[in-house]
């Protein structure tokens, strides 16, 4: 018995190495949420802990930087896109070019992220 994360959209799937009994616990865990009708829980337990697995790159930003990011497209009138509000590698890119012009126009202002 194996386990796969599968990703539909993609059509990609990864075939994960496991010891037998955690093999099995994990079939026996999603037996559970089947049976009682609601996997609800668990699967965002489970989606927490790949978050955390992810690049760091790939992860959330942090609250910190979204007040930041937010702050500088308001104050510099630019728009804030799609992917820096998705992914920590796109808003580190967008606050390292864009903080400078901020800290020009607010001395004060530092980015502590």
């Amino acid at each position: 018995m194996g386990v796969r994360l599968v990703y539909d959209d993609l059509d990609l799937s990864l075939d994960l190495p496991g010891i037998p009994a955690i093999t099995e616990a994990i079939g026996m865990q999603i037996e559970r949420c089947l049976i009682q009708g609601g996997a609800s829980g668990f699967a965002w337990r489970l989606v927490g802990e790949i978050t955390n697995m992810l690049d760091t790159d790939l992860q959330p930003p942090s609250p910190q930087q979204m007040t930041i990011a937010t702050l500088l497209a308001k104050t510099l009138n630019i728009s804030l896109p799609g992917e820096v509000l998705r992914y920590r590698g796109c808003m580190d890119e967008f606050l390292e070019r864009y903080q400078p012009m901020l800290d020009s126009r607010y001395p004060s202002f530092r980015r502590h992220t």
